[in-house]
């Protein structure tokens, strides 16, 4: 998960986003149906579910930083056994311990909104005219064996008069929907939900949206096509079937051009605030789904573990600001400021500038995850700037991201087994940038990044005011002309006649 803020549409290192990695090890296996009443006036839900019988019974307690979901869980009894329904123990929060098995069991969750409204975008919540349910935290949890089968979860959603319920392109109210992959399992419930489908390139595009924006349905489809089609560019899109969620925060007070995003599998959740301006509020939209969107390829679209956070969330918030100026959403000198922004928030954090960044992002809960991603989406600049450099324009970031999805593709007819998501990323990107040592000096050891240094050959210059500010230069080269070009720049008038009439170099 990252912590990234939009401010008047510039990407900066504060709007949040996070991203589940499919596990190989923890599923929802041991239960095979479940039934869910929504009860939103309490704010609750009533959960009842069966499968195989036994004694201990977990749930969640903490997921993408969010603490004591365990808590939540409440009048948990046993129903098919009289013994173990008047014998449970809380061992703790979430865990229960009977004193007979039992195969089918019922419990209350409570879904009051979590106090951040970021973390919505996370577990599961309601309130009295909508909510998001995520199966990993309603349903109780197990332990299988690498490689065992997972069976599907057969989830009946009980609706109230006037609700909807969906989840992918199927109505959910009062029928069982079958999740192959309940931790990937998302349902938008409410009185204004909709969906709409569009097919393309063979592949199919649906969206889940509650409330009234002003945007279209159409344009939000019309935008996520446009980024799913930009971002197709490092390789063909992972998912047969991608669906995007889009809710307003449940408090409904966020502020506009605060956005709250996380991918599982093939399925983007995303939560946004209310921008009156319908250009405002589409280039909103098309802002988080850069970032977003892109973990369909990165890291859910390989087979990798490990903590690689500073690759799959810091480098891909570079290549959404990338993403973003070449579909005109943000312009040339708001990248810049991105850049900046993102540098000042890594160096007023002296933990994580004493670390590597694998080191920093190992421990990304303890130092500040915010602050590490915002120092990699620095150094995925400069590994940009200086790549395109040493090929004279002919290869980028874009070429390592290829590399890595050719390498460790998750839809292949041979099953892998997960490669270290460091190596790989640090092998990709050293194999690109063969020419100097960047992955030791800026990735592998600590570093404190001298900005003003490092981008001065390309000619852009660092003033440190109140906070960091890049600009281009005033005497540019014709290697740096065209290399600044790459990325979105674009020469003033001014400039440009002053050097057809020889005045300018």
């Amino acid at each position: 998960m990252v912590v990234v803020r939009l401010n008047k549409l510039l990407i900066t290192a504060v709007a949040v986003c996070g991203v589940l990695l499919l596990s190989t090890d923890t599923a929802l296996a041991q239960v095979e149906k479940a039934t869910i009443t929504i009860n939103p006036e309490s704010s609750t839900v009533q959960v009842e579910v069966s499968g195989a019988p036994q004694k201990s019974w977990s749930f969640r307690d903490t997921y993408a930083g969010v603490i004591g979901l365990g808590r939540k869980i409440r009048n948990f009894q046993a129903l098919d056994t009289p013994g173990a329904r008047n014998s449970v123990r809380e061992l703790a929060p979430g865990h229960y311990e009977l004193g007979a098995t039992a195969s089918s069991v019922t419990y209350e969750v409570d879904l009051t909104p979590p106090t951040r409204a970021s973390d919505a975008a996370f577990v599961s919540w309601l309130n009295s005219q909508r909510g998001i349910l995520q199966l990993n935290d309603l349903l109780p949890v197990a332990i299988r064996q690498p490689g065992s089968a997972v069976k599907p979860i057969f989830t009946t959603v009980d609706a109230p008069v006037g609700w909807s319920a969906y989840v992918n392109e199927e109505v959910a109210a009062m029928r069982p929907l079958g999740f192959a992959a309940a931790d990937d399992a998302v349902i938008i419930v409410g009185r204004n939900v909709r969906r709409a489908v569009r097919e393309s390139s063979g592949n199919q595009f649906k969206l889940l949206i509650d409330g009234a924006w002003p945007f279209s349905d159409q344009e939000a489809t019309d935008t996520l096509l446009k980024v799913i089609q930009l971002h197709s560019e490092i390789g063909a899109l992972p998912c047969s079937q991608v669906t995007l969620v889009l809710s307003t925060f449940p408090g409904g007070t966020s502020a506009a051009n605060n956005w709250s995003a996380e991918t599982r599998g093939c399925n983007v959740t995303l939560l946004m605030g209310q921008t009156p301006s319908r250009v405002g509020a589409l280039a909103e939209l098309g802002n988080a789904l850069t970032h977003e969107t892109f973990h369909l390829w990165i890291p859910n679209g390989v087979v990798l573990s490990g903590d690689y956070d500073w690759f799959y969330e810091g480098f891909t918030m570079y290549q959404a600001a990338r993403a973003a100026v070449r579909l005109g959403l943000v312009t040339w000198p708001e990248f810049l400021n991105a850049i900046a922004r993102a540098y000042d928030g890594s160096v007023g954090s002296p933990a994580v500038q004493s670390l590597s960044l694998i080191d920093a992002s190992n421990q990304r809960w303890t130092v500040g995850a915010s602050t590490v991603y915002s120092k990699a989406m620095v150094v995925a600049f400069l590994y940009d700037l200086n790549l395109r450099h040493q090929t004279g324009g002919k290869r980028s970031l874009d070429n390592v991201y290829r590399r890595i999805f050719r390498a460790h593709p998750r839809r292949s007819a041979v099953k892998k087994v997960p490669a270290d998501g460091n190596t790989a990323a640090t092998t990709a990107l050293q194999a690109e940038l063969s020419s100097q040592n960047f992955v030791g000096r800026f990735i592998s050891a600590p570093v404190s990044v001298d900005l003003r240094q490092e981008l001065a050959p390309f000619g852009l210059r660092v003033e440190k005011l109140v906070r960091t500010h890049i600009s281009v230069g005033d005497d540019l080269s014709k290697r740096q002309r065209d290399l600044l070009k790459q990325l979105g720049y674009n020469e003033p008038r001014a400039k440009k006649i002053a050097r057809a009439v020889g005045t300018d170099s």
